[in-house]
């Protein structure tokens, strides 16, 4: 897998306004509901796996097999342990080039592509309403 790609698409994320990054700023998109998928760096503190990982039963947790600095790079920060995503289609895409990293992963990869399925079919229906009219 490249990470290259993969920190592209975060940092695209960013620039769109689809991510949120830090701890404080994840569990508030979190608690929101609008979090579609967390990213924690592999080189992030106890404390912040721990935190990050209370979010697990709600929103997807991958780990990204890079250092804090270089997702940081990728956010345009100095440092980065971990950062939500709230766009359904960009966190799915993330998920496909990080499902072969790890069991976990893949596990996360799943919910986060079933996630984007219902969501999918849910727009269709509110598309359905509308032509009805």
């Amino acid at each position: 897998m490249q990470i290259e790609s993969l920190l592209g698409l975060i940092g695209l994320a960013r620039r769109a306004g689809k991510l949120a990054v830090g701890e404080a700023l994840t569990a508030e998109l979190v608690e929101a509901g609008r979090a579609r998928a967390i990213f924690l760096a592999q080189d992030a503190g106890e404390a912040t796996k721990r935190k990050v990982m209370r979010h697990d039963a709600r929103v997807p947790v991958f780990r990204v097999p890079c250092s804090k600095e270089a997702l940081g790079k990728a956010v345009g920060f100095a440092g980065c342990a971990v950062c939500a995503m709230q766009d359904v289609g960009m966190a799915a895409a993330a998920a496909k080039k990080l499902a072969e990293t790890s069991p976990e992963n893949a596990q996360a990869a799943q919910r986060v592509t079933e996630k984007k399925s219902h969501i999918d079919s849910r727009k269709g229906l509110k598309k359905d309403k509308k032509s009805r009219g």
